[in-house]
């Protein structure tokens, strides 16, 4: 049983890890998708009811593009990729552990 507890933890930790990298890759591309644009210029103002539709739509598609973006940077870095590596080998282990520690539970039976 503290095997695979321990093995648990383990991969609590790798993805904990996996997770803020890929965190720091999204806020690195928001931050630079925050900065002005060159050239760009404000239209005439339509209905403020469909301003903030288009607003809205504009904020979430630059919000999933960030995050795309993010996730295809991550998954180029090679350190994103070692952690993805561990995290799988973690849960690989634990699963490994909790299902030779329920075998045997059940042989005794």
């Amino acid at each position: 049983m503290a095997e695979s507890k321990a093995n648990w933890d383990q991969v609590g930790e790798e993805f904990k890890a996996l997770g803020r990298q890929i965190r720091q890759h999204y806020e690195q591309t928001r931050t630079e998708a925050a900065a002005p644009r060159e050239g760009a210029t404000d239209q005439a103002a339509p209905s403020a009811d469909r301003r903030k539709v288009d607003d809205a739509l504009q904020k979430l598609t630059e919000s999933l593009d960030q995050a795309f973006s993010a996730l295809g940077d991550a998954v180029r870095d090679p350190q994103v990729g070692e952690q993805t590596r561990k995290a799988a080998g973690s849960l690989s282990d634990a699963l490994n552990a909790t299902f030779a520690e329920a075998s045997e539970r059940f042989r005794k039976k």
